[in-house]
């Protein structure tokens, strides 16, 4: 039996891009949305990045101008429980940079499925667990309307904040390599072009 679980699910909820800044539900600031996709030198300006050098290597190579999606969204947290243990929480939430990749939201599942054969393949060996939800947006600066993709990421309780970490980094590290490797679909209007990028 595999020691992660890998999951897809869908929200009835939804969100307009760019959203603003406030409070989460469980009490944590949300600092809004920040647009990286060929402007990585933003990257500094995230506060949710500052302590997690395995989430930012991931936001990073997300948002380089080659590949095909943008991040929406990210958070980290480690978990102290007195009785059970140690374990690491957060997401990352991503959008095709495409109108045509957003509008139909059977255009994630491939990306889900491959990395659920890539996990499979090489009997990834952590106990973590990956929760895929799609979620209906509209990006108000593209006037597009469609659906984003957030992966909740769950480390299990270890013993120490050590090892939680190593379970974290090596899940996160699995889906920098991989998302980073999701191409343009081609014809297709970005939402986020690249002359506009580099201007910004």
């Amino acid at each position: 039996m595999a020691a992660y679980a890998n999951g897809l699910f869908i929200s009835r909820s939804g969100k307009g891009i760019p959203y603003g800044a406030g409070p989460r539900d469980n009490g944590d600031f949300n600092h809004g949305f920040k647009n990286l996709k060929g402007n990585l030198d933003l990257i500094s300006e995230i506060p949710e990045l500052k302590s997690d050098p395995a989430l930012l290597n991931l936001v990073y190579n997300i948002n380089h101008e080659e590949t095909g999606l943008l991040s929406i969204g990210c958070l980290s947290s480690p978990v102290v429980d007195e009785g059970r243990g140690y374990r690491v929480t957060g997401y990352i939430e991503f959008a095709f940079n495409s109108v045509a990749g957003i509008e139909d939201a059977a255009n994630y599942f491939p990306i889900f499925f491959h990395f659920d054969q890539d996990l499979h393949v090489s009997n990834f060996p952590h106990r973590v667990q990956f929760s895929w939800e799609i979620e209906g947006a509209h990006f108000a600066e593209a006037n597009a309307g469609g659906f984003t993709m957030a992966i909740t990421i769950n480390t299990d309780f270890y013993p120490s904040q050590a090892e939680a970490n190593e379970a974290w980094d090596a899940a996160l590290g699995r889906l920098s390599d991989y998302l980073a490797s999701v191409p343009y679909i081609d014809n297709s209007a970005r939402l986020y072009p690249r002359e506009e990028a580099k201007a910004a």
